[in-house]
């Protein structure tokens, strides 16, 4: 595979991660979902994902709904909602600091997010990966590497946790392993380490920050239903 190559199988990637976190467009952006999967199958990062890629290619071949309602258990759920955000991811709270890193990055591409088509905020995980995808495709080096260290990097690890944790995670668990396999693959395209665990973030209570941010999240739902 040369550099091309690896660059437009890397923007796959990212596209398929992308569309599996946003859910604001129609169902039919999934339609592709099987056949974007026999691809990534064939550019593997790992040898050890294939039992993962297997389970994922028969389920959607069988019925797309799965991915669905199990993306409704796991982000959507009242009761242990995961957080979409990178401003809950490293603050706790919705449009932090995170959601302006986006837009300032964003504001030296050409790229606009489509509010009439995407819902989410800019900092939401999957437009994340949706524009590293499309800052590759453009070849905008610069852009992605700065949203991947500013962001991706220092965060993602914590939402891939919470997913592999997370009781009703079947599908997604799969697909977390093929992400954070992923994102090790692009710490080493942008020469950066493993990013260091702390204590310090977010702690209160003898809580964890999961728990907080879980706990907030079904707070936050709650008042939204209710209102």
């Amino acid at each position: 595979m040369n550099l091309e190559q690896l660059r437009l199988a890397r923007s796959l990637y990212y596209q398929f991660f992308g569309d599996l976190f946003v859910f604001s467009f129609s169902k039919q952006h999934l339609d592709s979902l099987h056949r974007c999967l026999d691809v990534m199958k064939e550019n593997l990062f790992d040898e050890n994902l294939l039992d993962s890629f297997d389970l994922l290619l028969q389920n959607s071949q069988k019925n797309l709904e799965l991915f669905f309602k199990e993306y409704e258990e796991l982000f959507l759920s009242l009761k242990s909602a995961i957080p979409m955000t990178f401003s809950y991811l490293e603050e706790g709270f919705e449009n932090s600091k995170a959601l302006l890193c986006v837009r300032e990055i964003l504001s030296k591409s050409i790229l606009r997010r489509n509010e009439m088509k995407f819902k989410e905020s800019e900092d939401n995980i999957g437009f994340c990966f949706l524009l590293m995808s499309e800052f590759l495709k453009l070849k905008e080096d610069d852009l992605a590497k700065e949203l991947f260290q500013k962001l991706i990097h220092q965060n993602i690890d914590e939402f891939i946790t919470l997913i592999l944790e997370h009781k009703k995670a079947y599908l997604y668990k799969e697909i977390a392993k093929i992400l954070a396999t992923f994102i090790e693959f692009e710490r080493s395209c942008f020469d950066l380490g493993k990013v260091l665990k702390t204590t310090s973030k977010k702690v209160q209570n003898d809580l964890s920050r999961s728990e907080i941010l879980r706990r907030e999240t079904n707070k936050k739902r709650r008042m939204s239903a209710k209102s």
